[in-house]
């Protein structure tokens, strides 16, 4: 049904990228990486990143590669290095803390059949690629409702030169592995590698080169084995990706805190949750998405949101959440972005913590 669907909705070309997140969320272990060079890697953009405060949509100036097609390839697998403590901008160190695991729960298989079928919607954005970013803009990055954080995808803006965040944490050896393709089909790979059961950051920049304008893209990050190995992929969980100057330090939303572990929202009990913002951020959303464990990996799905207020640079956000949605244990979700007068930059950070909703 995938294959004759994708057939239908993408070109040849694309056809491979439709096919990554449904293939892997079926069989993680089926996925093996390519052997990333080590020696001859390119070093990271070192010119000064273009100016953003009013991105353009028409540089005819601007680099590109393989002018008048708009499209390049990046082949190879870039390494990344992590850091544990990359930022202490803000007045404090950057996040370490890795948080409890969810649960197992009864709603594992519902919700890993349904991030299964969130590989169709790959299809479906990069269908409407070639429209104008004015929505990512206006409405943030764009997650699925049901995600397995082994390999997930999400919508976002790009633009040439741009640093990109990853804060995560993986379980056993292995690597993570995230294609970020353009609009215009530009594409950039990483091969980013951490030491187990560590949380830590991996930044790195989009080539110089990456298109002309800021457009919309497409961030596919899943965890791979080692080259070799018979084990499967290591099971991910992600704590904040970005994309932007004013998105990237660490990740620019960090510090999130939901607590207590446990409400009754019968007994008029209520989750307290907060966030620490190193940009000023235009839009700003808090999402309570419901979470569980099953064959090890972490699964989410959105189950109540609210809309915050715009928060400026340095502030900390704090908020309640009356448990209203669907009992079992919760993560909060923050995604905050900048509109296109001011960038376009963006965050999606999850929290450490957990909260059981009892009822």
């Amino acid at each position: 049904m995938l294959t004759h669907w994708s057939l239908k909705s993408v070109s040849r070309a694309l056809f491979p990228l439709v096919l990554i997140p449904a293939t892997f969320l079926l069989n993680p272990g089926s996925m093996q990486s390519q052997t990333p060079p080590t020696s001859d890697y390119p070093p990271p953009p070192s010119s000064t990143p273009p100016a953003k405060t009013k991105p353009s949509t028409t540089n005819p100036s601007a680099p590109q590669r393989n002018s008048g097609s708009g499209s390049y390839m990046d082949s190879r697998p870039h390494d990344v290095a992590t850091s544990q403590d990359p930022s202490k901008t803000g007045g404090h160190p950057a996040d370490t803390e890795r948080g409890p695991s969810p649960h197992q729960s009864d709603m594992g298989p519902a919700i890993a059949g349904a991030s299964v079928g969130a590989g169709l919607i790959v299809a479906e954005l990069i269908h409407n690629y070639n429209k104008s970013p004015n929505k990512l803009g206006h409405d943030g990055p764009q997650v699925p409702k049901s995600v397995i954080m082994n390999g997930f995808t999400i919508k976002g803006l790009v633009y040439p030169n741009w640093p990109i965040v990853l804060d995560f944490k993986l379980d056993s050896p292995g690597a993570v592995e995230m294609e970020i393709v353009a609009a215009d089909n530009h594409r950039h790979r990483v091969i980013i590698r951490n030491v187990p059961n560590r949380r830590a950051y991996a930044i790195f920049r989009l080539p110089a080169d990456f298109g002309n304008r800021l457009q919309t893209a497409i961030f596919q990050v899943h965890s791979i084995p080692n080259p070799g190995a018979t084990a499967p992929a290591p099971n991910l969980r992600a704590y904040g990706i970005g994309a932007g100057e004013k998105a990237v330090g660490s990740v620019a939303i960090d510090q999130l805190t939901f607590q207590p572990a446990t409400i009754h929202p019968q007994a008029h009990e209520a989750a307290s949750f907060g966030f620490h913002a190193h940009s000023a951020f235009d839009g700003v959303r808090a999402e309570f998405i419901f979470t569980t464990l099953y064959n090890g990996q972490v699964l989410v799905q959105q189950d109540q949101e609210k809309k915050l207020s715009p928060i400026p640079e340095g502030e900390r956000a704090k908020g309640t959440w009356e448990g209203k949605g669907k009992p079992g244990e919760h993560m909060l979700q923050i995604r905050a972005w900048r509109g296109l007068q001011n960038g376009g930059d963006w965050v999606v950070a999850w929290s450490p913590d957990i909260v059981d909703v009892v009822k």
